[in-house]
C-alpha cells in the first residue's frame, strides 16, 4: 500500500512539474517586446473606455508570461476620464456594428514611425480602438435550458389523455416554445477593432473585432455603485481578455514555434446582429 502511494505520489509531482513548465513560459529577458496603445472613436470618450482597457490588457498580456508590454508616455492614450459617474445613463442601444468600416489587413499603415519603436525596443505594437459602447440583448443559455427542461419535463407528465394531462401538455409546450422570451437578459457590449503591428516592415499583419459582454444584472456587486457600472466594467474586461488570449496564441503559434498564421487573416467582420435583440458574436 505504501509503494502504491509514493508512486501516486510521484506521479502528481511529475504532472504538477509539467504545468508549471507549461505555465512558466518564456524567461523574461526572451519575452516578446510589444507596445500596447489604446484609443477610443466611440460616441462615449467621456466613460475613460480607452484608459480602462489600457489597464486590463496591461495585466492580462503578460500572465502567459511571453510577451513584455512596454510603457511610454508618448503611446499612452490621453483619455478623459468622466467628471459624472452618471454618465452612463446616456449609452444608447446598440443597432448595426456591420456598418463600421475597417482597415485593409496587411496594408501598410500611415504615419507609422518605425524609428520611435525600434528606439523603444518594441518588436510589435498592439493598437486597439475602441469602437462602440451600447446595451443590446442576449439569450441567457442557463435559463433558457432550465426552462427548455422544465417543460419538457411538465409535457412528458402530462402524456396521458386526460384533462388534467392536456392542461400539463399545453403548460409545458408553452414554457418551452415561449421560455425564450423570458430568458433575454440587457447586456453592455463593447466593440473593439485590434491590430497587430510589425515595427520591422510596419505591415498590420493580423487584426480583429473583440466584443465583450458584461450582464446587467438586478443587483450590484458591492463594489460597484450600480448595475451597470459594473456591467460596463465587466465588458471592457472581457474584450481585454479576449483580446489577450488571441495575442498570446499568435505570439506562440507564430513568432514563437513559427507555424502557419493563416488562422489569424481577416475572414470579414467578426461580429453580426439579429433582428430581434439576440445579439451574435
Amino acid at each position: 500500500m505504501r509503494k502504491i502511494f509514493l508512486m501516486f505520489l510521484a506521479i502528481m509531482l511529475c504532472l504538477h512539474g509539467t504545468t508549471f513548465a507549461k505555465e512558466k513560459g518564456l524567461p523574461e529577458s526572451e519575452r516578446i517586446n510589444i507596445a500596447l496603445e489604446v484609443v477610443d472613436n466611440s460616441r462615449h470618450q467621456e466613460l475613460g473606455t480607452a484608459d480602462n482597457l489600457e489597464k486590463f490588457l496591461s495585466n492580462k498580456i503578460v500572465e502567459k508570461n511571453l510577451v513584455n508590454v512596454l510603457k511610454d508616455e508618448m503611446i499612452l492614450d490621453e483619455e478623459i476620464v468622466a467628471e459624472e459617474k452618471n454618465s452612463l445613463e446616456n449609452i444608447g442601444e446598440l443597432l448595426v456594428f456591420d456598418a463600421v468600416e475597417l482597415p485593409v489587413p496587411s496594408e501598410t499603415l500611415e504615419n507609422f514611425d518605425q524609428t520611435f519603436y525600434q528606439n523603444l525596443g518594441a518588436a510589435y505594437v498592439i493598437r486597439c480602438e475602441v469602437l462602440a459602447l451600447g446595451l443590446t440583448k442576449v439569450e441567457d443559455k442557463t435559463l433558457s435550458t432550465v426552462f427548455s427542461a422544465v417543460g419538457g419535463i411538465t409535457s412528458l407528465i402530462g402524456s396521458g389523455s386526460g384533462s388534467r394531462n392536456k392542461t400539463l401538455r399545453r403548460v409545458g409546450t408553452g414554457i418551452g416554445l415561449g421560455g425564450f422570451i423570458q430568458t433575454q437578459r440587457t447586456a453592455l457590449a463593447s466593440v473593439v477593432n485590434m491590430q497587430f503591428i510589425s515595427v520591422e516592415t510596419g505591415q498590420i499583419l493580423w487584426q480583429e473585432n473583440f466584443t465583450g459582454l458584461g450582464i446587467k444584472h438586478k443587483k450590484p456587486r458591492k463594489d460597484y455603485d450600480d448595475a451597470l457600472t459594473q456591467a460596463y466594467m465587466e465588458s471592457i474586461e472581457k474584450s481585454a481578455e479576449k483580446i489577450s488570449k488571441r495575442v498570446n496564441k499568435y505570439v506562440d503559434k507564430v513568432i514563437i514555434k513559427g507555424k502557419s498564421d493563416k488562422d489569424f487573416q481577416s475572414k470579414g467582420n467578426s461580429f453580426s446582429v439579429g433582428a430581434f435583440g439576440g445579439a451574435r458574436f
